[in-house]
């Protein structure tokens, strides 16, 4: 009889040759004698040698590690993330950037989490280096917590929407939940609804993963100091949110006003720096998106639960004089700046 998959380490490959062998060696010095929990990969039609990599660590370690055939055609990491949920058997998944890699004691501690309390979902911290560790929720910690608007405050709080950071039973996923293809910003698009569907959470206080913001990444191109404005890029990310306050509304029967207020802030945050990239750009491309800041910052306000004008004066109320300026020039800009065919017509 086959043992009992207890977790599925999920990786996305793409263009990873560098990093990826370290990810995977420590995966493997942890779970090495472990025959409960599996690595699966599917590659995204890697032009480098990643793919070779991943297969030379499953002739390796056959019972551990399962690469599924690659995609026929690119089809981004979330069409990717989607495919290994299908395959994974564990009874929990983690999703991990094969760019990143596990830090010494994260496994031992997860198990022990799940051995004691059995968590529909488990959050834990970063390393981005040597001394900066990076929190990813604001809430009760080291306990088993059924408050789950509590957990939705906490993650919003913290702005760390990454799904390696949450550890969630597979069984979450079942009713079609999934990541939205040939999209970017798909973790915030994503994880906020995975936090309504849980039951229980628990969080560690402790870095697990150490993350690198990897040059060329998706994410890089979008905050980097580009000349060009992506249109379509920052409409996925305007549109992350879209529905997600009223599922919660539904789900957890209102929004309490500390929820209304980070997840506004949220939102209000992200339309300020899409506000400033959109400024300091020379060129916006994708002629199908030609229109003015003013369309993203309408879009953000309709996904937060409160006005900006109302979030406004929650900023002056807690004394947050700085989010209130950066609030009322995001509002500015959306007055001033022209739209992408006449910025495209001047500049291009």
């Amino acid at each position: 009889m086959a043992p009992k998959i207890w977790l599925s380490f999920l990786l996305p490959v793409y263009n990873v040759e560098s990093y990826l062998f370290e990810c995977l060696e420590s995966l493997f010095e942890k779970i090495w004698n472990d025959n409960g929990v599996q690595i699966v990969i599917v590659d995204d039609v890697s032009t480098d040698k990643s793919h070779a990599i991943a297969r030379a660590f499953c002739s390796q370690y056959p019972h551990l590690i399962k690469v599924l055939p690659s995609h026929r055609v690119n089809e981004g990491v979330s069409a990717a993330r989607n495919r290994l949920i299908d395959a994974a058997d564990g009874e929990h998944i983690w999703f991990i950037d094969p760019d990143d890699y596990i830090l010494k004691d994260a496994l031992r501690q997860l198990r022990t989490v799940l051995e004691t309390y059995n968590p529909d979902l488990i959050l834990c911290d970063y390393r981005k280096s040597r001394f900066a560790i990076v929190r990813s929720f604001y809430g009760p910690s080291k306990q088993l917590s059924s408050d789950i608007r509590q957990l939705v405050c906490g993650v919003f709080k913290s702005r760390k929407m990454y799904c390696w950071l949450k550890i969630s039973r597979r069984s979450l996923w079942n009713d079609g939940l999934r990541f939205p293809e040939s999209r970017i910003f798909e973790d915030i698009a994503t994880m906020p609804w995975l936090l309504l569907k849980a039951q229980n959470y628990y969080y560690v206080p402790s870095p697990w993963i150490f993350y690198r913001q990897r040059a060329g990444s998706i994410m890089d191109s979008v905050k980097g100091k580009s000349s060009v404005f992506d249109a379509s890029k920052h409409q996925d990310l305007a549109e992350a949110l879209s529905g997600f306050k009223e599922e919660k509304r539904e789900r957890l029967n209102g929004i309490r006003p500390s929820t209304a207020y980070y997840v506004s802030d949220f939102c209000a945050k992200e339309c300020f720096k899409t506000g400033f990239r959109f400024a300091r750009c020379a060129r916006v491309t994708d002629g199908s998106h030609a229109v003015g800041f003013d369309h993203y910052l309408k879009q953000f306000e309709a996904c937060a639960p409160m006005h900006f004008q109302q979030l406004a004066f929650q900023y002056l109320k807690r004394l947050r004089f700085l989010r209130y300026v950066l609030l009322k020039y995001t509002v500015h800009l959306a007055n001033r700046l022209p739209n992408s065919t006449a910025r495209d017509n001047g500049n291009a």
